[in-house]
């Protein structure tokens, strides 16, 4: 039985990219310190990121209220996650503690000495054509493979990217255990009308909007999602613009080129990285969600909008329909006159619809940052019991 004297070491920093990583990992080291705040937790961070020092204020404040304070120690990184520079900082490293988590796919080579668990979000690189070059694809899987062959156990966040990693990496299932992430607390329907008037003052938003947050990315699909959107009438592009964040970057400029060829740039506006915090304010104003992409290793976005109780129209693809259930309407990436169907029935039948905000809310009660910590916790009990 792990006995609550133990040391584990919680790598910090995939909080440093933005996305559902950053979200899981913000969430999950929190919700696991507070829960066993007896053990003694190991952080490795970068000093100089914001994010990582935010989650680090959070627990050193958990375990302040516990009078655990002594039960954090920090270990300061110079590399990041996802560069060749961590590998050789880590062939200096020697971790005594019971476990070492590390939050994603690729497996700092030189840590040894301790037990390992990786989570792995996804394997976009080896499933997504395009994605990066030939020589990143390589260095992705040989990375991906030495992870998950030195790892006791690797956490995988859907049924859909264990999946992946048995077919793509040759691992034997049992040693993956799916856990999935979960929306924060903040996401849910918000009465707040002052705040609400705010974040839509904020991004001059209209009374009614099709919502989309998230990168640009290929897989995203935003092209064929815009696409999809020209084909509806043109009194519902006036009734329901279509609202994206995420940089204003190549990307976004070609789908701006592409709402004007279209017609529709009147009714397409990319309002830029959007705050997180205002982020749920976003999804309770909005109209309809959408999440069109062609590949997700789990599918935040239509799990937030359904925590507020709003609408989902979302693909069929990979590991979204694990999040979604029943309540969504789905469709297929690769059908534009499936897109819009689904956009035009989401709108005539969902819109405002208080039995599918009820379905929508059930649905994303099925996930909570408790229930990820928990099970996380029990699969550290396995590998520190069979170590």
């Amino acid at each position: 039985m792990v006995k609550e004297t133990l040391t584990i070491s919680l790598d910090l920093r995939f909080a440093h990219l933005p996305g559902g990583g950053r979200v899981y990992v913000q969430k999950l080291a929190p919700a696991l310190v507070a829960t066993h705040p007896q053990i003694h937790w190991r952080l490795y961070h970068n000093r100089f990121c914001p994010h990582q020092q935010q989650i680090i204020q959070l627990l050193r404040n958990s375990l302040a209220q516990h009078n655990q304070s002594d039960n954090l120690q920090l270990r300061p990184v110079g590399s990041k996650c996802l560069s060749l520079k961590q590998h050789l900082e880590f062939l200096h490293f020697h971790d005594d503690a019971n476990l070492y988590h590390y939050l994603h796919f690729d497996l700092p080579l030189g840590m040894r000495g301790v037990p390992l668990v990786v989570t792995i979000h996804d394997l976009y690189p080896l499933t997504v054509p395009n994605y990066c070059s030939t020589a990143k694809r390589a260095y992705f899987s040989r990375m991906a493979r030495s992870s998950a062959r030195r790892a006791a156990a690797i956490i995988a966040i859907s049924q859909h990217t264990k999946n992946d990693i048995v077919r793509l990496l040759d691992v034997p299932p049992e040693k993956i255990s799916v856990v999935p992430q979960s929306h924060s607390p903040e996401y849910r329907p918000i009465d707040d009308q002052e705040f609400l008037k705010q974040v839509r003052q904020k991004y001059q938003l209209p009374k009614k909007f099709i919502f989309y947050t998230g990168n640009h990315k290929r897989h995203k699909n935003l092209t064929r999602f815009i696409q999809a959107y020209a084909r509806l009438a043109p009194a519902q592009q006036k009734e329901f613009p279509l609202i994206l964040t995420g940089q204003i970057d190549a990307e976004a400029r070609e789908l701006l080129i592409l709402a004007e060829k279209l017609q529709v740039s009147n009714s397409v506006k990319f309002i830029g990285w959007a705050d997180q915090a205002d982020l749920p304010g976003l999804y309770n104003l909005c109209s309809l969600a959408v999440l069109p992409s062609s590949y997700e290793g789990f599918g935040l976005l239509p799990l937030e909008a359904m925590a507020c109780g709003k609408p989902v129209a979302c693909s069929n693809a990979t590991a979204i329909p694990e999040v979604v259930g029943p309540v969504a309407r789905l469709f297929d990436p690769d059908s534009i006159e499936q897109i819009t169907a689904a956009l035009q029935k989401s709108l005539k039948n969902d819109v405002d619809n208080p039995q599918l905000k009820q379905s929508a809310l059930a649905q994303a009660a099925k996930f909570s940052v408790q229930k990820t910590a928990d099970e996380t916790f029990q699969i550290y009990r396995k590998v520190i019991n069979q170590a």
